[in-house]
């Protein structure tokens, strides 16, 4: 029987950890003996309590998770940030789960979190070269509206924030750069110094919204679950690579109502 270190040595070498921010806490939040016989694995963007139902219906004891389910340095510390935590830490550890984060070290990765975006949008043809693989700028010629239509229904978006004027919502606009999740501002500056007609990101701070009107850099606010597609990566390259192994995929929705 497999054991579980077969598919976390692979996709640690496929991902590795070298490649995430200094902030980033990737790697494992919950780790037992490797050694041991692998069962199923549950891919999601994050570990939740339907996420770890699923693992336990299954069976399952290794979880593949897009953020860390463990930030802070002590479980004390991470209570006080995320209460609901503590509870599925100790049933993971009661079943002997495994949960494995790759976050920014995917991210930074050339076909990583942005890429996926743009690939589920259809767009992964108009890549441009960038010097960094977090952003990925695309040529594409469209209008604001007919993108916004083209993600609401791709991905299944509700509703989304911009600073764009609603008199130019049907002008032609060709160069769009997507940042997958909170965009670092500093990456948005910097894309904004090209003339980007768009930059797509998510989780804008009030203080970032000021510097993107004051600099006139053209934002389009998406949710943050755009980064389900790492778990849809994620479960693929899985599958492809260990097809006798169960798997199964958890898709969570936004956790709030747009009203």
């Amino acid at each position: 029987m497999m054991q579980i270190r077969k598919v976390t040595k692979y996709l640690l070498e496929k991902w590795p950890l070298d490649l995430k921010e200094e902030w980033d806490p990737s790697g494992f939040s919950i780790k037992f003996n490797l050694s041991e016989p692998l069962r199923s694995i549950v891919c999601a963007i994050d570990l939740t309590k339907e996420v770890f139902e699923k693992a336990l219906e299954i069976d399952a004891n290794l979880i593949i998770i897009h953020h860390p389910f463990k930030f802070e340095a002590s479980w004390d510390d991470e209570d006080i940030k995320a209460p609901y935590k503590r509870s599925i830490y100790q049933k993971c550890k009661e079943k002997r789960i495994n949960v494995l984060a790759f976050h920014t070290n995917y991210d930074n990765q050339y076909y990583g979190t942005s890429y996926q975006i743009i690939k589920k949008l259809g767009l992964e043809n108009y890549r441009q070269n960038y010097e960094h693989n977090y952003p990925n700028l695309v040529n594409y010629k469209t209008t604001f509206n007919d993108l916004v239509k083209k993600i609401k229904t791709t991905f299944g978006f509700k509703a989304m924030r911009t600073n764009l004027h609603k008199d130019l919502w049907n002008n032609e606009i060709s160069k769009i750069a997507f940042l997958s999740g909170a965009g670092y501002i500093s990456e948005v500056n910097a894309i904004n110094n090209l003339n980007y007609d768009l930059i797509i990101t998510s989780d804008i701070k009030w203080s970032d919204w000021i510097v993107y009107k004051e600099t006139k850099a053209n934002i389009l606010e998406i949710s943050h679950l755009d980064e389900q597609v790492f778990a849809d990566d994620a479960y693929k390259i899985i599958k492809e690579k260990f097809p006798g192994v169960k798997i199964e995929l958890v898709h969570i929705n936004e956790p709030y109502w747009n009203i």
